[in-house]
């Protein structure tokens, strides 16, 4: 599991069945973390996206995934921190470039709006 602010991400390499039940058992087990803790899920974001080159070749069906009694909604493309993934794995050059170029972007927009901000800002801010 990824952590991330507010947002998590949880993954596994699904080869079999055995697989799509550790992933079912990993997302019981923050389900029962967040409960013990009070923190709560919206489902409505909570989404799976399989990143696949096959379509479940091996298993024959589309797994379901279920938290808190609800089968989460399966998607094929999906918008992290403003970049776009998708499900398949392309390795059409053009795009790989496309995505690259777009987190360059988005990383000099960063750095243009805060090259002037020290540490010490930050730790003003957080005195305040």
């Amino acid at each position: 599991m990824y952590l991330f602010a507010d947002d998590a991400k949880m993954y596994c390499h699904i080869k079999d069945l055995a697989d799509k039940d550790k992933l079912q058992r990993g997302i019981e087990k923050s389900v029962t973390w967040t409960n013990k803790w009070q923190v709560s899920l919206n489902i409505n974001k909570c989404k799976i996206m399989p990143v696949h080159q096959r379509r479940y070749s091996n298993m024959g069906v589309s797994p379901n995934y279920v938290m808190n009694n609800t089968t989460l909604e399966e998607v094929t493309e999906i918008k992290d921190l403003g970049v776009c993934f998708n499900s398949l794995i392309v390795f059409d050059k053009h795009i790989f470039l496309e995505k690259i170029n777009k987190a360059y972007t988005m990383l000099g927009i960063i750095k243009r709006h805060f090259a002037h901000i020290s540490r010490n800002s930050f730790v003003t801010l957080y005195n305040r």
